[in-house]
């Protein structure tokens, strides 16, 4: 598989795959002082069409093989010219659970080559369909929640029409168990939309519905020119207020915004030198 690459100010790269089929997919290396991360995509697209992705923009093509899921990972390390085999995290182009068998597949090889189940991450709108199958991965989940009410999480990601939250959280409570680790919860903050006062108190108010072990990862959205979104400026303030009331709360830094390798941003148009 081909390949082209571009290296942000803060040292992400950010790689776009060709396919055997001209198929575009991205995956992102996210250099940190105590780790690396891989960011892995598991679908050519992505049906979800959740409103603040840029992804989303581009439709459903295909899902990809086990096969390409692995390579795109292989051809990082060897390209980094990594000794540690770094963590991964599907929060690439798609949605994982819509492609659990060769997902499910990609994780037993990267589990046989050394990986530990604990350093991977699916991340998930929520396919409840598929909550079983990935509960079986053995590996850790993040739930892109990214609203604390039904109506207002059905506007930003239409597939959350099929579910409530509600529901979500039962089958999280699942998951989350069996494993015997804390739920992430992703929530994109987007200015206006989901981070005032009373969008945190609701938040609460769920998460505390549902009462098991959380982390709460507020990510800052990262404007593209596929939606009319604004960042927040009120990440810190929803960071404390979860804190105060008693979660366990992070923020997470973008990294790679200037070659849109950040969150939400990947839709496989780089256009650098190919090297094979």
């Amino acid at each position: 598989m081909e390949y082209t690459k571009q290296i942000a100010a803060d040292q992400t790269v950010k790689y776009l795959f060709f396919t055997s089929d001209k198929s575009r997919i991205e995956a992102v290396f996210i250099p940190q002082k105590r780790t690396q991360v891989i960011c892995l995509s598991s679908q050519v697209g992505c049906a979800l069409k959740c409103s603040f992705c840029a992804t989303g923009a581009l439709g459903f093509k295909r899902n990809l093989t086990h096969e390409e899921i692995i390579l795109q990972y292989d051809l990082i390390v060897q390209d980094q010219g990594l000794k540690e085999l770094p963590n991964i995290v599907f929060m690439g182009m798609g949605e994982p659970l819509l492609n659990m068998q060769e997902v499910s597949k990609a994780i037993t090889y990267f589990h046989k080559k050394g990986l530990a189940k604990k350093k991977m991450t699916l991340s998930t709108v929520g396919i409840l369909h598929a909550f079983e199958a990935a509960s079986k991965t053995g590996v850790n989940l993040a739930l892109s929640l990214h609203a604390p009410t039904d109506d207002l999480r059905r506007k930003l990601i239409p597939l959350a029409q099929q579910s409530t939250i509600d529901e979500l959280f039962q089958a999280c409570s699942v998951f989350s168990f069996r494993k015997h680790k804390p739920l992430m919860i992703e929530y994109v903050l987007i200015k206006g939309v989901n981070d005032q006062e009373e969008h945190m108190d609701q938040l609460i108010h769920v998460l505390r519905k549902h009462p098991f072990p959380y982390v709460i990862n507020f990510i800052p959205y990262n404007p593209h020119a596929f939606a009319h979104f604004l960042r927040s400026e009120r990440a810190q303030f929803c960071k404390e207020y979860l804190l105060r009331a008693g979660f366990k709360t992070f923020l997470r830094e973008p990294r790679g915004e200037d070659i849109s390798a950040a969150c939400g941003m990947l839709v496989g148009t780089s256009q650098l030198h190919i090297l094979s």
